[in-house]
């Protein structure tokens, strides 16, 4: 009996293969997620100089969490050969699950952190660590197990985050990803479900925000204002009208959006928050916005919008941790730009609204349900929501000119 490292066949959600440990005895086996996963080219199970991973930004920490993962697995196995006792690779796996359930919950939170490639979503777990380490060191809790958290010590963190001044909504988020941690150990049988202490643990109330969004008549305003051709302020408002007229297309999939995805008279694309595919007819005002960027397409240029830096732009679906943090900083560092110049229109135009990229996408979905008669299935379909209810909340959030205007029904007597 031996316990050796192995790939899985097929790509989890996010597109990587899982490692596994294996536990062989004969024919019999058994299989242990490993909680890593990387590229297929990224692995090697042999010759591999217990260098199992290679060309992977953590690929030492890696390496080292695979030895010790192994060494712990081949020790029981050696231990039970040493005292003669019956082994099978199930009790081995069962022996070695039971092991790591003590495991403190930093240490699966740092686990679960090298395994982010996508730089955002790792980026908010690191937050979370971090004032959770702050936390349980100022109320000298120590190094706490799954097991040993109590609800009191998790609304301790959460009003230790409200006296750093995080808001509501920030707090709730914090929370949240803690509890994803809970969620993801009882799948990966780390722990029991009888040790989900978010069961009992209430969670703290988010408050709900108004959406801001421009009206007809300032959208009209927005788009009259006239800047010179190729500056960034004319840039930032065709941007903002472009995301318009493509159904409140998200800032990231405007800033990436090449020549090759207009298709004779239509524009189709691959929304990146979602994977959706959208696809839209060029009518006259696209066409419009199009025809400024072709004229001020800089040469060889794949870029609609040229804002993002190309060789950075075409990093959007690397799977390397290090590529992804450039590119998505790339992204956030040009929708900040854009934003800059956003609220220099708005002053312009006289609207004293704090405008910012995603307003547009706003502002589609408000004018939207009201020019199609309340038809919330276009909406629905032009925003790529995947549910109604998910769209209903959205244009709850917009407005309350509805409800203002039932309101004044019931109440005037005149």
């Amino acid at each position: 009996m031996k316990a050796a490292l192995e790939l899985a066949s097929k790509r989890n959600r996010d597109g990587l293969f899982e490692i596994y440990v294996r536990i062989q005895d004969g024919n019999a086996k058994r299989r242990v997620k490993a909680n890593i996963a990387v590229a297929k080219n990224q692995f090697k199970s042999k010759n591999h100089n217990l260098h199992w991973v290679r060309n992977h930004a953590n690929a030492k920490k890696i390496n080292a969490d695979l030895k010790l993962m192994l060494d712990e697995y081949n020790d029981s196995i050696f231990k039970g050969l040493v005292e003669k006792r019956v082994l099978t690779p199930a009790l081995v796996k069962h022996q070695s699950k039971q092991k790591e359930a003590s495991q403190s919950l930093v240490k699966y939170f740092e686990q679960k952190i090298n395994q982010m490639l996508e730089y955002n979503q790792r980026r908010g777990y690191v937050h979370v660590l971090k004032y959770w380490c702050n936390y349980t060191e100022s109320a000298g809790l120590g190094d706490l197990e799954f097991k040993q958290v109590t609800v009191n010590i998790l609304k301790g963190f959460e009003n230790y985050l409200y006296k750093k001044g995080l808001s509501s909504n920030t707090v709730y988020g914090h929370m949240k990803r803690l509890r994803s941690c809970y969620n993801m150990a009882i799948k990966e049988e780390i722990i029991s479900v009888g040790d989900y202490i978010f069961k009992a643990y209430t969670m703290p109330k988010v408050r709900a925000s108004k959406k801001e969004k421009l009206s007809p008549e300032e959208l009209k305003a927005f788009m009259s204002l006239e800047y010179e051709n190729g500056t960034n302020i004319k840039t930032a408002q065709q941007i903002f009208l472009l995301s318009f007229n493509l159904a409140g297309m998200r800032i990231e999939d405007v800033l990436t959006l090449t020549w090759k995805h207009v298709k004779k008279d239509r524009i189709e694309y691959e929304m990146t928050k979602t994977g959706a595919l959208s696809s839209f007819r060029i009518n006259p005002q696209i066409k419009a916005i199009l025809d400024y960027f072709k004229t001020n397409k800089k040469p060889n240029s794949a870029l609609i919008v040229p804002m993002m830096d190309e060789k950075i732009a075409k990093l959007k679906n690397s799977r390397d941790e290090k590529e992804n943090e450039l590119y998505k900083k790339e992204v956030s560092r040009k929708t900040s730009l854009v934003n800059k110049f956003l609220k220099e229109i708005a002053k312009d135009a006289e609207i004293d609204k704090k405008v910012s990229s995603h307003i547009a996408r706003h502002t589609f979905a408000s004018i939207a349900i009201k020019r199609s008669n309340g038809d919330i299935n276009f909406v629905q379909n032009a925003l790529k929501h995947s549910n109604p209810k998910i769209t209903q909340i959205y244009l709850a959030s917009l407005d309350n000119e509805y409800l203002d205007k039932k309101m004044d029904e019931v109440t005037n007597l005149d």
